[in-house]
């Protein structure tokens, strides 16, 4: 490389906080987002703070096999009661109910209404992502030829009263009241 390539490739990579000087504690993550970007973006009303964001609320997925839901109830400081339904067409899905967790963008949730299945999602205050590869237990809440890997739902409606009315298939109220 040429010597402006370098140092321009320095500086970039020094803004990301992975060029020189850049210490181990400027890569872990901050509760406070670290870039002008982020914080411009924030202020602009285009993503979401996370800091300010719950989990309370009703979150779906759209495809041509039918809508996947996800709900919670509660709030960070006592935990939330979840509930969620992702569909395969007519007769396959996979329901369930149980509690989460919320530490920054993870949320770790545990489905225990069957065999207990724990594992940590992400969310970014839009979109709650599963994880493409889910404990065995997980799969006593799908029928046959389902799974809750990598499943995805994308916040609809915020609070408690708008969780409530998450309906599934088998189980009536997704996040009953409570």
């Amino acid at each position: 490389m040429k010597p402006a390539s370098v140092l321009l490739l320095g500086l970039f990579l020094s803004g990301c906080g992975q060029g020189p000087g850049a210490s181990a504690e400027q890569n872990e993550p901050e509760p406070a987002p670290t870039s002008r970007l982020e914080q411009a973006a924030i202020e602009a009303g285009v993503i979401p703070d996370i800091r300010n964001v719950t989990l309370s609320g009703a979150f779906e997925r759209q495809s041509e096999l039918g809508i996947d839901r996800f709900c919670a109830v509660g709030n960070d400081e006592r935990g939330y009661q979840v509930g969620m339904l992702a569909v395969f067409g007519p007769e396959s899905k996979c329901e369930g109910l149980g509690e989460a967790q919320r530490t920054g963008e993870t949320i770790s949730i545990t489905l225990d209404s069957k065999e207990t299945c724990r594992f940590d999602a992400s969310f970014d205050g839009v979109e709650l992502q599963l994880p493409g590869d889910l404990p065995e237990a997980c799969l006593s809440y799908c029928s046959p030829r389902a799974t809750l890997n990598g499943v995805s739902f994308f916040l609809v409606g915020e609070g408690d009263a708008v969780a409530r009315s998450t309906q599934g298939r088998e189980i009536e109220s997704l996040c009953p009241g409570g």
